[in-house]
């Protein structure tokens, strides 16, 4: 059965877009710093369902989902995203940003990244950010919005987000059991 205490834990999750590897590695290890060990590392897909990225960082665009081991309040997603701009900022070149990090949540039921950019199906938080549910949970995988980002809504990162949702529910017993 689950407890209100599990509905306010939730997992941090980014998802990083990068042509450079070295700058992939270095944002995971700033990342780590920043927010909580990296728990999780998915597989790094090719970004070509959208050139949106491509006139400020280049061709060959590659995108991976990862998550942290310090489950968060959801309200955390304000901050996380502030933080995320920062990190982002650090990896700047001639104004050109050369690595994104989409940073959000997952639960159990349903995977939500924070945004700078409002929208009719963005709730907003505060400090210019919106929180936008993308995907939610239902008959054993994660389904899509109308909205939802072209490589979210294909499908890609499924496999990810079933193992990070996996490490997730295994948190929320172990934190069940801790506070029997």
């Amino acid at each position: 059965m689950m407890e209100i205490s599990d509905i306010v834990s939730v997992k941090l999750v980014a998802a990083i877009l990068c042509r450079d590897q070295n700058d992939y590695f270095k944002a995971l290890d700033r990342l780590g710093e920043t927010y909580s060990d990296v728990d999780f590392q998915g597989e790094f897909f090719p970004f070509k369902e959208t050139d949106y990225y491509e006139s400020e960082m280049g061709s060959g665009l590659m995108r991976g989902m990862i998550s942290f081991k310090k489950l968060v309040h959801p309200g955390y997603l304000v901050e996380s995203k502030l933080l995320a701009k920062k990190l982002e900022n650090e990896f700047t070149q001639n104004g050109n940003r050369r690595i994104n990090i989409d940073v959000g949540y997952l639960d159990l039921f349903k995977v939500v990244l924070a945004s700078f950019k409002g929208r009719s199906n963005k709730i907003y938080m505060s400090d210019g950010i919106w929180a936008d549910m993308i995907l939610y949970f239902e008959k054993g995988d994660y389904q899509t919005f109308m909205w939802g980002f072209p490589d979210f809504k294909s499908g890609i990162y499924n496999r990810d987000l079933s193992e990070i949702r996996s490490i997730y529910k295994e948190q929320l017993k172990q934190k069940r059991k801790a506070t029997k």
